[in-house]
């Protein structure tokens, strides 16, 4: 070990050691790993200073309102995870609930409980994630040449099926996003807990995890490792479109209704909260409770702009700067983590 290595070492372990503390390890390590918390815990001191924002029912709203996006969130965190890129999340998280309202109100409304279409959704979306899987995985073309096109496709889709929206829909479609629990509980933020719980089960504890980071570390190494790539990759896609598709779901329940732009643009700030989270571009780092963390600070913000009153062309410039701090610090967590590793 070199002199320089030496020192470099011996400050480290002595900011944990507990004598001396190095203040730029310790910056670092809370820009690395706890800047969303941080984040968070700010807000929330923020709106302490609002009256109303620490009520029940607020606080309810605000959950309420991050569930959809929330899934979709998750469902880009899986792809990102492998090195991937899905930009189409945001239609399909509007074509699934859309074809499955349009089956089940019109063509075999007579025939079939509409209750069915909650089961048919994520199949839906969970299909589109497969079939982008495939065309970018299978035939290797670029993923983000695929979702786009793929994301134009299913919008016009949804604009043919419901032009002018479909409104009223039966209580078994809406379910899942508008009921509530003992009167105040969405069942929407409990749909959107468990499919949090789920996804850290299953990155943190179950194969498929161990097989995703190793492909996002390095896919020649985890080929050679014995990952099956292109079947974790495609399983990747095919989990972010079920529970983008679920995300709609829970979207039209809160609304109560199915409309041609539902979700339309949101795919920018589903990269901002993944990124936020704490997710690397590259592929191969992020947790699942750092992006749900992120979402929460995301519909903080959101809420605390409806609260104060901020007009929609100011809230379009705070999201758009939210996307770039989040691009920069991604950014620098990535060299923290090269730093770490010298």
């Amino acid at each position: 070990m070199t002199d320089q290595n030496a020192t470099t070492t011996k400050a480290r372990q002595g900011a944990l050691g507990g004598l001396r503390f190095d203040p730029k390890l310790i910056f670092a390590t809370i820009i690395e790993k706890h800047l969303i918390w941080a984040l968070l815990a700010a807000l929330i001191l923020i709106g302490l200073a609002m009256p109303g924002f620490m009520s029940t029912r607020n606080l309810v709203n605000v959950m309420w309102a991050a569930a959809p996006l929330g899934c979709m969130v998750l469902g880009l965190f899986f792809v990102i995870l492998t090195g991937g890129l899905d930009l189409s999340l945001e239609s399909t998280f509007a074509l699934a609930p859309t074809v499955a309202v349009v089956v089940f109100t019109s063509t075999l409304a007579e025939y079939i409980w509409p209750g069915f279409a909650i089961l048919l959704v994520p199949l839906l979306g969970a299909l589109v994630g497969w079939v982008n899987g495939m065309f970018s995985v299978k035939l290797g073309v670029s993923a983000f040449l695929v979702t786009l096109g793929t994301l134009l496709i299913m919008r016009g889709i949804v604009i043919y099926l419901i032009p002018e929206g479909v409104y009223y829909l039966p209580d078994e479609i809406t379910f899942l996003g508008k009921a509530r629990l003992w009167g105040v509980l969405p069942v929407a933020v409990i749909v959107w807990i468990v499919l949090y719980i789920l996804a850290f089960i299953a990155i943190n504890y179950h194969r498929l995890g161990k097989d995703i980071f190793a492909l996002g570390n390095n896919e020649e190494a985890a080929f050679i490792a014995g990952v099956n790539v292109s079947r974790t990759k495609v399983t990747c896609f095919a989990i972010a479109g079920m529970l983008a598709s679920i995300g709609g779901l829970l979207e039209v329940g809160r609304l109560t209704s199915v409309v041609a732009d539902m979700g339309e643009g949101d795919i920018l700030m589903v990269f901002a909260g993944t990124i936020l989270g704490g997710a690397a571009l590259t592929g191969g780092a992020g947790t699942v409770g750092g992006i749900f963390a992120a979402v929460l600070v995301i519909a903080i913000i959101e809420n605390l702009m409806n609260l104060y009153g901020v007009e929609p062309s100011i809230r379009q410039i705070v999201f758009g700067v939210i996307l770039m701090c989040a691009i920069y610090l991604a950014s620098l967590q990535g060299k923290l983590r090269n730093w770490r590793k010298d």
